[in-house]
């Protein structure tokens, strides 16, 4: 066939006279009419005959004369006769139709048919172009042969097939030759004569095709037609229409003339609207439709009220008007807005909207029309003029044919006036003039409020928005008498509010212009001369400003707002006689009318530049960084500083403004003195230059260098004409090599330079940022450090706070962001895509840090997932709680915008945030290391995170869990499908004017206005309802019950951990911090009474533990009170205890039931993580869980695990627990123990020998402890060999002959007999080797003072002090030394005497300590060992109280040393030197109250008064009369002789001093009254020290209870139940507070201390 085809192109192109061409057109004739046989024939016949067609039109367009003798003869024939391949196709056609096949067979001879009859009037209408060359008649021959057909066959019976296709044939010829020759003169207007006179006459089916064709001529250009062609289909759609409610059309027969082509007409129409491109020609459309819509609305007025006055108004025919409406549509979107249109145009579109009103059309998915409907409309609306009136509004609006309704009943215009008052959200000022208006002054008004919120909402001109204040500043309006003016000023609020609300939804470069347009026009509008246009365009501004922050800090807005400013200061100076009415700005399109006087234009401007400064300094407030770089930016290029009233630039912006404009000038002269020489090189060199500059500084660690390094190359990006990619990659990337504070303060400053400048490369710097953000987050710098364990006072030896994180980098990184995430919301979709990926990257999903043993980290959401190895944990340390949550708040804001809803991938972000919350709360409570400005912004982003987090319930909805991953559109967004089409079964009958009026079987559609905002709200109700039924709505609400619970857990961790904070920033309750309030009314809501609470925690319990077993396990630390909790916990531990067995703090809440001790699960205690020494103590005796072999080795193996120097602390409980040690292995872990350690075996057998008997003198051994201790004794001494038996040997030897010495002088006389005896005893003990104190095991002894050897006042007994000369060093340190000394190393002595350095001369010192004899100093032991350890727990937070817990050691019964206090007089001895009282001392001492001295003696004694005092009241400590009290240099108090506490007091025990001793002397030196600042800081250290020491409580009373075998005078029976009840386990941080406080105000100059003292200075001679 191709070769066929080829041959026939070759035909005309070698033909080349008219001879053979006429030849050629009679063989081809020939053919075309042959006679069709076989099918096979037949079939190949059809494709030559088409090309065949070709050909003779390619030959009618080479030989004219052919064309007119032969060719438009011969296609005529074969198109009116008609030939028999043409009737053969045409049957066939006909067949398939009415077999109603659809097959592809079926559509191949449908195909084949239409092609074959196209080819040949394709070829006729080239016949008849060519041949008007040489005949100008030649066209309308042919025409009038055509025309005669036609007549002939319609009047022929047109149900035969043959003649039915001529008569089709020669319409499609007529339409084509319409068509072809649209622009030869009379052709189209005979065309349309001869439809017209066979249009309908008889109705068929042929008629559908003169409309097609008629449609195709206008849509070809044929516009002297266009008057007929319109006539035409107006009257055959008012009379299809008409026939449907006149009866008296149905009385003549004519119902049916028209109606058989509505739909073809409608088609029409609608192809016209879709493909008419001349501009004037759209309009004229655009006019007749309009007029048709107004004259099917007015007919169907006047035909309902023929049928029924009482009911049928309006509606009659509202479906012949909302056909109309996408025909409209699909024209005005390819058309401009319409600004200034006629007077007719602006009537027709009125008249337009008030139909629209009335019916119902402009009401959103209403469900009574189609939705495409309402589409339409608001495409319709978004091209509409205003709908301003001529000269009067309210004789317009009664004149108006449209809207002019006679037999309202009041009641029907009463809700019609309630509807205009809902659509303008019931204003309290206009609804009194709503109540007075009359119908068409209603629906003129609400036709203007749907309109104009239809075209905010969908247009995309920034000019819509401003179209509504053509109504506010029309002359008509403002004069009407009826309040019009006043509720379009209200109407003005609630139409800008309908654009905020859509503007939200969307996103992109244009949204962002758009908004910037917005404001500067409100700006400028700020200044109308009409008061209420002011007012109304301040709400908007302020409204626009409330939901799009970044416009405060936009640069152009900034600088509308400064130019306006200034434009209109020099206007008052330059006019004073105000001769210039009009006011506008360059650059911007809008103008308004200025006052009249120049006092109302002052006026004016001293109101506008009252605004700007506020807008200024709320811009400063939010985005410091993002305002001043606009504001440098602005400055420099007008040249002149911002004069706004009432705000001056910050002098740093004004340096920064000079160092800005001095940069870019060096750079620029750089540039072109490398150019004069270098030429093009001239640029790469100065990078090079400035790059190596930057490398310097940053090795340099120099801030200057560095600050000259990054501005000068921040100027030289902002100079180069093209942005530079590696100059910028090379800005962005310095985080990378100098992660400082200082260093992030340049960058900042300089990112907000360069986008200032350039605007065009934001794209590009947020992929740079985004890069450098996650690899330092890859390289755990600050935020993203590694998580150091937490110190523990119980195992750690601590001598300083806490280390912090390096986190200023990243909070000032953080704020950064905050202002570019706010201007990417509504700025482009591909900024936030680049910032929600680096969030992905840098939040993890999991909840769990990492565990050495390799257990999987439970995700937020889903099963248990194992991290990539790249993933990165933000650091769960206190101090960083603030900056986690405000970057968490941060993103989770970002979510929340409007233009995120719906998204899939931002619940995978949603996911990350609540997952990196949760992880911060996967460690128990930690105590504030931080400063109190610092704590209470750290509670103020825990509040806003928290507001965030309350408000995402509204966020979390079901519908974006059904979004599949290519299609993240949220389906509450998506069409939805109106009911309407449920009650027709075609959806082509909506399409006619006919079918949709019969289909209405409703006589009144003006009740549609005040019920169709309830169908809208129902709508959505129906949508979800089917997306349950369609989408697997039962596994998404699972989804959205997952998130809504674990948003619920986190709500409840915030409350309680803003709750705990800020008892520690409020110690004394003084103040509460913004948002407490609303936090503690919804954490009481939500837990309600005792019994709801206790089930919500208990689910709360549930749920944590499926997120991550760590939060759950530290639960029942942040909720103390609740038992039920706790047991839950417990039973999922012991569920399945590998999952926490690499937590220490599970292995409590595992052993909490005795039962687990006889199942065979306590084999996982052997594997669990080592856990503190106290609860490894606690472990060897039954007093607080059974003894069990599984748990007795895990102790053992823990405490073996700790270095000699952290148990050096707690030898008395090791020796107690031999007690208990039935399988031997405590004995075992001793005697290892002082095989390892020389210095703790030396104290071990100290403490043991000391436990070998129950008294003083060594007569009553122990019967429990004696031989034991004693075997353990043998053993270890057995191990000494060699050095370390020489060690142990010469340092008892040397204590020996110290402590025999009060043996020595006790038979003396106390007096100087005494101390002559002493001095004489101490002379021949010498220092031959190292050695050390047993109270001193960090110290070298180097020499004895001997002269300091003083007996101590005591009756019966003979303690003594002497000092001695000590080298400071580590434990370990003089263990090695000791060992060293006695391995050949006997000059070692004699080295460390004779320091060689600074350094090491600082270290030796004189230390006293007091030998006693006859007492027991084990219950000293006990008080300062727990003194120690809170010493450590106040260290570790940092919290400034002070202690001296001096060391003590039991050495054998009724022996001990005792640690000297340094540089410290006794109260006692302060009172027997002077006659006055403390304060007297401290002002004597040092200077008077307001000096430097006295002030810091003052804050050290407030510092040491709260920790003792917290000290004391613990332990109960008694018998504080001034000879126990001592005053060091610094003025700090300490407290010593620790015999009487917890039960035990003097006077056999009667408890009669206060918990602590606050004296009326004491309380004087900090203020004299409890309202006196320094007393409120030593309350407040009291309530802070008392909180620090409580998390350690189980610790303190576990160490307590160890010892109560040992049969101290102070235990009594109830000891470990009170001291229990001291620390308020049950309370929370709160109400633990709030009991320090009552416990301080009992104590507060407490009369009985007093009372005490007076005692004792009458018994013993104790000053007061």
């Amino acid at each position: 066939m191709s070769i066929i085809s080829v041959a026939l192109e070759l035909i005309v192109w070698a033909a080349v006279d008219e001879i053979d061409t006429d030849r050629v057109c009679s063989g081809m004739s020939d053919r075309l009419f042959a006679t069709v046989s076989a099918v096979r024939g037949f079939a190949s016949q059809v494709p030559l005959c088409a090309r065949a067609l070709y050909t003779l039109g390619g030959l009618a367009e080479k030989f004219p004369t052919v064309s007119k003798a032969t060719v438009v003869g011969t296609i005529s024939r074969f198109l009116l006769e008609p030939s028999p391949l043409l009737v053969r196709l045409s049957a066939e056609r006909r067949a398939a139709e009415g077999e109603k096949r659809d097959d592809e067979v079926a559509l191949k001879r449908k195909t084949a048919f239409e092609n074959t009859r196209n080819a040949a009037i394709s070829a006729l209408c080239k016949a008849l172009s060519s041949s008007l060359s040489v005949d100008k008649d030649s066209v309308q021959a042919s025409l009038a042969s055509l025309s005669s057909k036609l007549f002939v066959c319609s009047t022929d019976n047109t149900s035969n097939d043959i003649v039915q296709l001529i008569c089709e044939n020669a319409i499609l010829t007529l339409g084509g030759i319409g068509v072809s020759l649209v622009k030869e003169p009379e052709v189209p207007e005979l065309v349309l004569q001869i439809f017209i006179q066979r249009f309908s006459n008889p109705p068929s089916s042929l008629d559908t095709h003169i409309v097609n064709s008629l449609a195709n001529m206008w849509i070809a250009g044929a516009t002297s037609i266009d008057d007929g062609v319109m006539k035409l289909f107006s009257r055959i759609t008012v009379e299809s229409s008409n026939c449907i409610y006149s009866a008296d059309s149905r009385k003549d027969g004519k119902e049916q003339r028209f109606a058989h082509v509505s739909l073809a007409v409608d088609s029409a129409l609608g192809r016209m609207a879709e493909s008419i491109e001349d501009e004037k020609a759209k309009m004229d459309l655009l006019v007749r439709l309009l007029e048709l819509f107004v004259q099917l609305g007015l007919e169907g007025k006047r035909l309902g009220e023929k049928l029924n006055k009482s009911t049928v108004k309006m509606s009659t025919g509202a479906g012949n008007l909302g056909v109309l409406i996408p025909k409209m549509a699909a024209l005005l979107k390819r058309m401009n807005p319409i600004t200034n249109p006629t007077a007719r145009v602006r009537n027709l579109f009125r008249d337009f909207w008030f139909y629209c009103t009335v019916l119902g059309f402009d009401v959103e998915y209403s469900g009574l029309w189609p939705e495409e409907w309402y589409i339409a409309v608001c495409d319709v609306a978004v091209k509409s003029p205003v709908l301003l009136p001529t000269e009067n509004l309210r004789s317009e609006l009664i004149d108006n044919a449209a809207i002019k309704n006679d037999v309202m009943s009041p009641a029907e215009l009463q809700e019609m006036r309630n509807t205009v008052v809902a659509e303008l959200d019931h204003p309290v000022d206009v609804v009194a003039m709503v109540n007075r208006m009359e119908f068409a002054q209603c629906t003129y008004l609400l036709s203007v409020v749907r309109m104009e919120k239809m075209r905010v909402k969908h247009a995309k001109e920034s000019g819509a928005v401003q179209e509504f204040f053509k109504y506010l500043e029309d002359r008509a309006i403002r004069k009407d008498k009826a309040g019009m003016w006043q509720c379009l000023l209200s109407a003005a609020i609630v139409v800008f509010h309908s654009f905020l609300e859509s503007a939200k939804r969307r996103e992109g470069k244009w949204t962002e212009v758009n908004l910037e347009r917005h404001a500067q026009f409100l700006l400028i509008y700020f200044n109308h001369n009409l008061r209420e246009v002011r007012r109304c365009a301040d709400l908007c501004l302020s409204k626009l400003i409330d939901t799009f922050p970044f416009l405060l800090w936009n640069g152009r807005v900034l600088s509308t707002a400064l130019n306006l400013m200034q434009a209109l200061k020099s206007n008052l100076e330059d006019d004073s006689s105000c001769k210039i009415s009009q006011f506008s700005l360059p650059n911007l399109p809008w103008s308004i009318q200025l006052q009249e006087t120049t006092e109302s234009r002052r006026q004016v401007v001293d109101d506008f530049s009252e605004r700007c400064d506020q807008i200024l300094k709320e811009a400063i407030k939010w985005a410091p960084d993002s305002t001043h770089s606009h504001l440098l930016e602005h400055v420099a290029n007008s040249g002149r500083m911002p004069s706004v009233k009432g705000f001056d630039l910050p002098m740093e912006i004004m340096k920064s403004l000079h160092s800005r404009s001095l940069y870019v000038g060096k750079v620029k002269g750089m540039l072109a003195f490398l150019a004069s020489d270098y030429e093009r090189d001239g640029e790469k060199l100065l990078i090079t230059r400035l790059e190596g500059s930057l490398e310097r500084a940053i090795e340099s660690g120099n801030e200057t260098e560095m600050n000259e390094s990054i501005m000068m190359l921040t100027a030289l990006f902002v100079s180069l004409k093209d942005a530079n990619d590696s100059l910028l990659s090379t800005l962005t990337r310095i985080p990378l090599r100098s992660f400082t504070s200082s260093t992030l303060r340049l960058c900042v400053l300089s990112w907000s330079w360069l986008l200032a400048a350039k605007e065009e490369i934001i794209v590009r710097f947020l992929r740079e940022v985004a890069s450098v953000w996650t690899s330092c987050a890859r390289l755990h710098l600050g935020l993203f450090s590694t998580d150091d364990a937490v110190p523990c006072p119980l195992s750690d030896n601590i001598t300083h706070a806490r280390d912090l994180p390096n986190l200023t980098p990243h909070a000032i990184w953080i704020k950064f962001l905050i202002e570019r995430v706010e201007v990417s919301k509504y700025r482009s979709r591909e900024q936030l895509d680049i910032l929600e990926m680096m969030f992905v990257n840098t939040l993890s999903l999991r909840v769990a840090a990492p565990s050495n043993n390799n257990i999987q980290s439970s995700a937020v959401f889903g099963s248990q997932i194992s991290a990539p190895t790249h993933d990165v944990l933000v650091t769960r340390h206190i101090s960083a709680i603030g900056v986690r949550f405000r970057l968490l708040t941060c993103v989770l804001s970002m979510l929340q915008g409007e233009t995120s809803q719906g998204r899939l991938s931002y619940n995978v972000l949603r996911e990350r945030v609540y997952a990196s919350a949760l992880h911060f709360f996967s460690l128990p409570p930690q105590g504030p290391v931080q400063e109190s400005n610092q704590l209470r912004s750290d509670l103020q982003m825990l509040f806003s995170f928290w507001q965030t987090l309350y408000a995402d319930a509204k966020y979390i909805k079901k519908e974006s869990f059904c979004a599949t991953p290519d299609q993240e559109v949220h389906l509450l967004n998506m069409p939805y499908a109106s009911s309407y089409t449920d009650t027709l079964s075609n959806k082509a009958s909506v399409q006619t004017w006919h079918a949709a009026a019969a289909s209405s079987s409703y006589a009144n559609t003006l009740t549609i206005v005040s019920s169709q905002k309830m169908n809208t709200l129902n709508r959505g109700g129906e949508s979800r309802t089917k997306m349950d039924s369609e989408g697997g709505g039962g596994e998404t609400e699972k989804m959205v019950k997952s998130y809504m619970k674990k948003r619920n857990l986190l709500l409840l961790l915030i409350g309680n951990e803003m709750d705990r904070l800020s008892a520690w920033l409020n110690p004394l309750g003084e103040g509460t911090e913004e948002g407490m309030s609303a936090v503690e009314q919804w954490m009481k809501s939500t837990l309600g009474d005792s019994r709801t609470e206790q089930k919500v925690l208990k689910d709360s319990a549930k749920l944590a533990w499926q997120i991550s077993p760590e939060v759950a396990i530290a639960l029942p630390s942040r909720f103390r009170g609740s038992g039920p909790m706790r047991s839950v916990i417990e039973v999922l531990v012991r569920s399945n205890p590998s999952l926490v067995c690499h937590l220490p703090d599970a292995l409590p809440l595992f052993l909490a039931d005795n039962n687990v001790f006889e199942s065979s699960d306590m084999s996982h205690v052997l594997t669990w993580s080592r856990c503190s020494p106290v609860m490894a103590l606690s472990l060897l005796t039954p007093r607080q869980f059974p003894i069990h072999p599984a748990t007795v080795q895990y102790a053992v193996n823990a405490l073996r695990s700790y270095s000699p120097q952290i148990l050096l602390l707690y030898i008395p409980q090791l020796v107690q627990a031999i007690r208990h040690d039935s399988m031997g292995y405590v004995c075992d872990l001793l005697v290892w123990l002082g095989g390892h350690s020389q210095l703790l075996a030396h104290q071990l057998l100290w403490n043991m020998h000391t436990n070998m008997y129950t008294d003083e003198d060594s007569k009553c051994k122990d019967p429990v402890l004696f031989d034991a201790l004693n075997e353990i004794t043998r053993k270890i001494i057995s191990q000494f060999e060699g050095e370390a038996l020489s060690f142990y040997q010469s340092e008892f030897e040397l204590f020996r002959q110290l402590t025999s010495i009060s043996g020595t002088i006790k038979p003396y006389p106390k007096g100087d007999a005494r101390k002559k005896a002493c001095l004489a005893a101490l002379a021949p003990v010498k220092i031959e080797t190292i050695a050390y104190l047993p109270s001193n095991p960090e110290a070298i002894l180097l020499d004895i003072d001997y002269s300091s050897g003083t007996p101590m006042q005591s009756a019966a007994k003979a303690p003594f002090l002497a000092r001695f000369k000590v080298k400071r060093c580590d434990v370990s340190e003089l263990e090695k030394m000791g060992l060293a000394a006695h391995n050949n190393g006997k000059n070692l002595l004699t080295q460390l005497k004779s320091p060689t350095n600074e350094e090491e001369r600082s270290r030796i010192v004189w230390q006293a300590a007091i030998f006693k004899v006859g007492d027991d100093v084990r219950q000293d032991m006990l008080a300062l060992q727990l003194m120690h350890l809170m010493k450590n727990a106040w260290t570790t937070l940092g919290i400034d109280v002070s202690v001296f817990p001096y060391r003590v050691v039991a050495t054998s019964p009724g022996c001990g040393v005792i640690e000297c206090v340094p540089n410290s007089k006794s109260r006692d001895q302060l009172g027997r030197q002077t006659d006055f009282g403390l304060y007297e001392y401290f002002k004597t001492t040092y200077g008077d109250e307001s000096s430097e001295s006295f002030l810091r003696a003052r804050k050290n004694f407030v510092r040491s008064m709260a920790a003792y005092s917290v000290f004391s009241f613990i332990l109960q400590v008694k018998d504080r009369h001034n000879g126990n009290i001592m005053i060091d240099l610094d003025g700090h108090i300490i407290h010593i002789d620790f015999g009487f506490m917890f039960e035990s007091s003097p006077g056999g025990n009667l408890g009669f001093e206060p918990d602590f001793k606050l004296s009326e002397e004491m309380v004087a030196i900090m203020g004299g009254k409890m309202e006196a600042q320094p007393f409120k800081n030593f309350a407040a250290l009291c309530v802070q020290a008392y909180l620090a020491v409580r998390p350690h409580h189980k610790a303190i009373v576990s160490l307590v209870s160890l010892m109560l075998d040992t049969s101290l005078p102070c235990f009594r029976g109830k000891t470990i139940q009170q001291l229990r009840q001291r620390f308020g386990p049950t309370l929370s941080e709160r109400e633990a507070a709030k009991y320090m406080q009552t416990v301080i105000t009992n104590c507060f100059m407490n009369i009985r201390s007093k009372m005490y003292d007076q005692l004792q200075y009458l018994q013993n001679d104790i000053p007061y």
